[in-house]
């Protein structure tokens, strides 16, 4: 049972991706070519969801520490070969939020590149990990 409804999350997700109008791009790394993604794909949990959740969870996790227990499995029909099939914790908002900055995060020149959510989350796990060994570990019963 998933805390928060994927089929929700795609529609939100599709509606906020038409709205804002902004096209949506895949650059294949092995070509170079730039693939246009609908609306439609990009929200689709067999489509870019999986990558754009990821991402944002990988900002939310930054921020406070706490995860959306995603369920994500291989599947070699899915558009980058993974679907989300649920989203453990957190809520509706809270996942697109995150979502959201991830998305603002590979937007520029009026285009979202797709392709650079890897970096996005990349780079706040990097950022995780680095605060992580330099936080002073808490030993059980001591006192501050």
């Amino acid at each position: 049972m998933s805390a928060v409804d994927i089929g929700t999350v795609s529609r939100v997700m599709e509606t906020l991706l038409e709205t804002e109008g902004r096209p949506i791009l895949y650059r294949d790394q092995a070509t170079g070519a730039d693939l246009a993604i609908t609306p439609m794909a990009a929200s689709s949990p067999s489509g870019l969801l999986p990558a754009l959740v990821v991402a944002g969870e990988a900002v939310w996790r930054e921020a406070t520490g706490k995860g959306f227990a995603l369920d994500i499995v291989r599947d070699p029909e899915a558009l980058l070969g993974y679907r989300l099939r649920a989203v453990g914790a957190g809520s509706l908002t809270t996942v697109m939020l995150a979502a959201m900055e991830a998305t603002a995060q590979v937007t520029g020149s009026g285009v979202v590149v797709a392709s650079d959510l890897n970096a996005v989350w990349s780079a706040a796990t990097d950022r995780i990990e680095r605060i992580a060994r330099t936080s002073p570990r808490s030993t059980s019963g001591a006192a501050p």
